[in-house]
């Protein structure tokens, strides 16, 4: 498996331009319907200019994150993993009243 970069935490609204054709790819793939606000983690597969975006909303944890990232086969880095933790903790605990 190949390591991947974050890139950044992106909702649809505030994506970089070079990356909407990754992720509006990526939502035909999964049959994902884009929602206003919703967050998306785009990683970059280190050494190369391929982009994997993985669609937050809804996962309950690291382990489904990792779970999308290894049908890309690549892995997060150390930094990447720690980052898209504290990320996916906050996300969780928005939704738990």
């Amino acid at each position: 498996m190949q390591q991947a970069h974050l890139v950044g935490v992106y909702t649809p609204d505030d994506l970089p331009e070079e990356l909407n054709g990754f992720v509006r790819f990526q939502a035909s793939l999964d049959g994902h319907e884009m929602r206003k606000g919703e967050r998306i983690a785009v990683l970059n597969v280190i050494g190369t200019s391929s982009y994997v975006p993985v669609f937050l909303e809804g996962l309950k944890g690291y382990a489904e994150l990792e779970s999308k990232l290894s049908q890309h086969e690549v892995i997060a880095d150390q930094v990447s993993k720690a980052s898209l933790q504290r990320v996916l903790q906050e996300l969780v605990s928005q939704q738990t009243p």
